[in-house]
């Protein structure tokens, strides 16, 4: 009988959620509910949605029924854990309401493997953050070819039906050794390993690890990932064997990080709400983190004031300017020079902010601004020290990788399917029995 009458409540609740009305009828529902349940005890109305073409994100929230004093809550909230910035058509979006309409849950999802979630504290009325991942596993394979007339190395593999962001990381990583447009011939070979992430039999995830290219005018040439192990590192990128970086000129990042909590560009400002230019990007740092100058030049401002805090700006040999506010302390003064890379302050939180961070700017030497992620930017023109110790070890790993590979491609077993094999050897086949019994489902080394 219970079960009977609960059934019933819910389906009158549904009724009048499709009907338009909450279920006290005070307000209307402005969108149709996809789904009720039950959370903590309590009835949680449930709206999906998803990023639409030529969407902004909070357009995306106005769409699951979060308008923008809510939108600005959540934004500020998850800004520390989810670049926006890097929004794209098809990420997941779903809010949770109770009976009376209030906002209390909310998750965003950018891979169907990866979820950050939101839940409202009943009593603090704070937003409490919880990261699930689902368990997922990663693949390694080679790709490899030869230009063949009136074809590009571009046009070959998304012939091959690679996505355009994997095309571009490959192409990207050989554009700074090979000239394309002066010294490719019909006839070049190039190559790839790739590790690809998949989730329920789909790839969600592609990191490209080597490309090599070879051809009789435009030489041989090899690249390299390195991984630091911090996530997001600005040393995350292709380099030489020699450890030389794979960029013919450009600016350093400010920090060793970059995790852009607010891109450059018309958005609301997380403190008045107000829609407002940004003149800059707004880099995520604890305070005291070091911030580095990108370029050498003259310090030309070095003060405070009650929005920017305290701040910096140094003029560049090409006649722009960048600039570092809301920092902690500065640690150069008005008139002095300094080098690349060259501590000058540390993160902070002054001036109108809602936490600590670098808002980063960058003007042209005509005096315009620009966004500064549109610069050429390269965290080293060389790695060193134990950076440089740990791309050589990953270097050993993508070559035995490689092995592995070439030696499965004439062999019955699939020695490229099996995560976590051993990389310091070439692997015997009469070990494949026992390797297939101890490996774990983890995520492979490479």
């Amino acid at each position: 009988m219970l079960k009977y009458m609960l059934r019933t409540f819910i389906v009158f609740l549904v009724s009048y959620a499709h009907a338009g009305y909450n279920f006290y009828n005070i307000a209307p529902v402005p969108y149709q509910l996809d789904q009720v349940s039950f959370s903590n005890g309590s009835l949680q109305l449930t709206k999906n949605g998803e990023v639409k073409r030529g969407q902004g994100l909070f357009q995306a929230l106005r769409d699951v029924g979060i308008e923008n004093v809510q939108a600005l809550e959540i934004i500020n909230a998850l800004r520390d854990e989810v670049e926006f910035s890097k929004l794209k058509v098809g990420d997941k979006l779903e809010a949770g309401f109770d009976t009376a309409h209030r906002l209390v849950s909310f998750s965003f999802s950018q891979n169907p493997a990866e979820k950050h979630i939101l839940s409202l504290d009943p009593i603090t009325h704070q937003w409490l953050y919880k990261f699930k991942e689902e368990h997922t596993h990663w693949y390694s394979r080679i790709i490899e070819g030869e230009i063949k007339q009136g074809e590009t190395l571009q046009g070959t593999l998304l012939k091959q039906g690679f996505a355009p962001d994997v095309v571009n990381n490959i192409v990207s990583a050989l554009t700074c050794k090979v000239n394309f447009r002066m010294n490719a011939r019909v006839g070049d070979k190039f190559r790839a390993l790739i590790k690809e992430r998949f989730f329920n039999e789909q790839i969600i995830a592609t990191k490209v690890l080597y490309t090599s290219y070879e051809g009789s005018r435009a030489g041989s040439h090899e690249t390299f990932m390195y991984e630091d192990a911090e996530k997001g590192s600005t040393y995350n990128a292709h380099y030489t064997e020699d450890g030389q970086a794979l960029i013919r000129a450009g600016l350093r990042y400010p920090l060793s990080r970059l995790h852009v909590r607010s891109n450059y560009g018309m958005r609301r400002h997380p403190v008045t709400g107000r829609r407002v230019m940004h003149r800059g990007v707004d880099l995520r740092g604890r305070t005291g983190t070091p911030v580095h100058a990108v370029a050498s030049g003259k310090v030309v401002l070095a003060t405070y004031n009650k929005y920017a805090g305290n701040k910096i700006a140094i003029r560049h040999r090409d006649g722009s300017t960048s600039y570092y506010f809301h920092l902690n302390k500065r640690k150069v003064r008005r008139g002095d020079y300094v080098r690349s890379y060259q501590v000058i302050g540390t993160v902070g939180s002054t001036g109108r902010v809602t936490g600590p961070h670098l808002h980063f700017g960058f003007k042209k030497p005509n005096g315009r601004w620009m966004n500064p992620l549109n610069k050429r930017m390269i965290a080293t023109p060389k790695l060193t020290g134990e950076r440089f110790i740990k791309l050589q070890e990953q270097i050993a790993q993508i070559k035995q990788k490689m092995i592995d590979l070439d030696i499965s491609k004439n062999s019955n077993y699939l020695l490229a399917q099996i995560p976590n094999l051993p990389v310091a050897k070439p692997i015997k086949f009469y070990d494949i029995e026992r390797l297939i019994a101890s490996v774990t489902p983890e995520e492979s080394t490479l």
